[in-house]
């Protein structure tokens, strides 16, 4: 089947909600979730784009940035995988489907690369309210060669209850040159729908973390009907209660915008 290209700008905004989970640890605190200044949660791009990958990934994407396989497999030796020559950012957008969306810098022995800018951008997504830090020791089991002791103590770090916004956009104009597609478009969407399938671990148990709503806005031109901050602003989310603990304690409108209908997931 062939390609369609990407002829208007797309935004979305998800409403993620995370319960009794580290939806985002920071490394320069003990792995805290990550908060602002205010004490609202904060997921950063880099996160969210790491989870799109491997959801894409098990959709059957080849992915550039994504674990090791085995060792020796860097991102230098995939990177190596394409020949050098003029056209090598264009071949790397056909071949790998995180570049020609999220861009790439190609720092790489051997590649002359300018560097791709991706079609997709993912801003950091930010609570609604401030959120609650509930912290627990565990222990954990690690024996060695000739150790008798039978473990360490460690501490568990874990958002009470928080509803999380998350934005983003498909710059069609950006989509043409890393041939991003309608195709590509749609995979991204139910990534989007499927972001914490295959996710669960020890600080994020499963069913802990949801994409409770997405709004998806394809607009009729390349540079859309209205600015992106004002389809943002189309949809509210405030509290309906003092110390929200559920997706049903926030009280979420959208205000509709001439011209431009959004699926609601």
């Amino acid at each position: 089947m062939k390609s369609v290209q990407l002829e208007h700008r797309i935004d979305f905004m998800g409403l993620i909600s995370v319960s009794g989970a580290d939806p985002n640890g920071d490394p320069r605190h003990a792995g805290i979730p990550r908060t602002d200044s205010d004490g609202c949660g904060v997921i950063s791009p880099v996160c969210i784009k790491r989870k799109l990958r491997d959801r894409l990934s098990e959709m059957g994407e080849d992915i550039l940035v994504s674990p090791p396989e085995f060792n020796g497999d860097t991102l230098a030796k995939r990177a190596s995988e394409i020949a050098p020559g003029g056209d090598y950012a264009a071949r790397a957008c056909r071949k790998w489907y995180d570049v020609r969306a999220f861009g790439q810098v190609f720092a790489f022995p051997g590649v002359r690369c300018p560097g791709v800018r991706g079609a997709v951008t993912v801003q950091a997504a930010y609570s609604v309210s401030p959120v609650e830090i509930v912290s627990m020791g565990i222990t954990r089991c690690i024996n060695s060669a000739g150790d008798s002791r039978s473990g360490s103590v460690g501490t568990l770090h874990m958002v009470k209850y928080g509803l999380y916004v998350l934005k983003g956009s498909v710059n069609a104009f950006a989509a043409e040159k890393t041939g991003f597609t309608k195709e590509d478009a749609e995979k991204l969407k139910t990534a989007l729908l499927h972001i914490f399938d295959n996710d669960c671990s020890a600080s994020r148990p499963a069913g802990s973390m949801e994409m409770k709503r997405l709004y998806w806005w394809e607009n009729n031109s390349r540079y859309g009907d209205v600015s992106t901050a004002k389809v943002f602003d189309s949809v509210s989310v405030i509290p309906g209660v003092s110390k929200p603990s559920c997706f049903a304690d926030y009280i979420v409108t959208h205000s509709q915008i001439a011209g431009m209908q959004p699926e609601i997931f």
